[in-house]
């Protein structure tokens, strides 16, 4: 079973005996919503976030697909409500669309470090990471919500060549960057400010978006350094070298 998936309570919200029902919630809705939540658990835990259906959860929970809508407005939103995530990753993946492309990198640095230094929002995305370091299923379920509703609209919204390689490093970069600060808190991470962090890190969050994936060729002592053959970073100029060795071989043998 996933960790997880399962830290969460139930959402009952359903109201007490003799209490009043206020403004248009339909009888049972808070049952309903407990219900979902419980069957969303399961599935996310049983088939992963990107294979499981709000239609599927509906069908198990006996309810119309526009209720789940209705209480939770989206996968993300019910997956939030299931893992206590503290806020709805769909809307981010829509605000994105209005961002301009050069300054995607400080909209998400500003978005998840907002988040990140509020304690009650925090220590959610805390325990999901936790999990994830020792299940595989929650580190699969974490993953793909982080991929899918945060990573991938980023990268498909800067334009750039190889968005599913720039996603995974967005990812990594961010919740790298959670790991370090909060939880391992390397002094000077825990120290900083906020607006030094942004700035930091949304340059770096933009190089992964629009910036060249390429790496410059070494030079032969790089190379070396790095433990590779001289030349190896640089193969036009050693097939030149190799060409020039096999005409002076050919050469000679013409002599002898």
């Amino acid at each position: 079973m996933c960790q997880t998936v399962v830290m969460a309570d139930s959402l009952d919200t359903s109201p007490g005996p003799g209490a009043r029902r206020r403004g248009g919630r339909r009888p049972g809705s808070g049952r309903s919503r407990q219900k979902i939540v419980e069957v969303a658990r399961l599935a996310f835990s049983a088939n992963g976030y990107a294979e499981t259906s709000l239609r599927g959860i509906a069908r198990e929970a006996g309810v119309d697909p526009s209720l789940v809508v209705q209480l939770f407005g989206s996968k993300a939103g019910l997956f939030a409500a299931v893992v206590e995530w503290p806020f709805d990753a769909s809307e981010v993946a829509t605000q994105i669309q209005s961002v301009p492309p050069g300054e995607v990198g400080e909209y998400m640095a500003r978005t998840f470090l907002g988040h990140w230094d509020r304690d009650e929002q925090r220590n959610p995305i805390v325990s999901l990471i936790y999990a994830a370091l020792s299940d595989t299923t929650a580190a699969a379920i974490l993953r793909e919500f982080i991929t899918v509703n945060f990573a991938l609209p980023v990268v498909k919204r800067a334009g750039a060549d190889r968005p599913e390689l720039r996603a995974a490093l967005l990812a990594s970069q961010l919740l790298g960057f959670g790991l370090s600060r909060y939880v391992l808190a390397f002094d000077a991470l825990a120290s900083a400010s906020g607006e030094e962090l942004i700035g930091a890190l949304a340059a770096t969050l933009q190089h992964t978006c629009t910036g060249s994936l390429s790496v410059a060729p070494q030079s032969s002592s790089a190379a070396r350094s790095a433990g590779l053959p001289a030349g190896s970073a640089q193969p036009e100029k050693q097939d030149r070298r190799d060409h020039a060795d096999r005409e002076g071989t050919r050469q000679q043998r013409g002599r002898v």
